[in-house]
């Protein structure tokens, strides 16, 4: 073999060494970049759905603020109603007082005018003595 062949053989070996070496790497390189496409497409995706979670979670936010405030309104509303309510009732219990003793004050008015004493009077209702003295006074019998 003479030298010329083998310093062909070897630059040949090495040129083709190297170009096969820079082959590989640029195949590589794709591969990897491709790859990053990839990925950076699936995180453009989950940035999406982040956003839209952070969307709804925005909306539900607000939802949850107006609930909140209707929820107030409505606890005024009905502590409104139970106020009118309870004076409704206190009210209704002074007429029916009223009522109650109007009653015993006509019966004891026509016991008086029957020609029943004070005394008797305050025994068949609630009046005290003296009411029942009042009302024979002005209502008892002219006899």
């Amino acid at each position: 073999m003479d030298l010329q062949t083998i310093i062909l053989d070897h630059v040949f070996s090495e040129r083709t060494g190297m170009l096969l070496l820079l082959a590989v790497t640029l195949y590589y390189l794709l591969v990897q970049n491709k790859i990053q496409s990839e990925i950076e497409s699936e995180l453009k995706n989950v940035k999406e759905k982040v956003n839209q979670l952070v969307n709804r979670t925005d909306n539900a936010s607000t939802d949850l603020s107006s609930l909140s405030s209707r929820i107030s309104n409505l606890s005024g509303v009905v502590s409104n109603a139970n106020t009118v309510a309870e004076n409704t009732k206190k009210e209704l219990s002074i007429l029916a007082e009223g009522i109650n003793s109007e009653t015993v004050f006509n019966e004891a008015i026509d016991l008086a005018r029957k020609g029943q004493t004070a005394e008797e009077i305050v025994a068949q209702t609630s009046l005290t003595l003296d009411q029942a003295e009042t009302i024979v006074r002005f209502h008892g019998s002219k006899s």
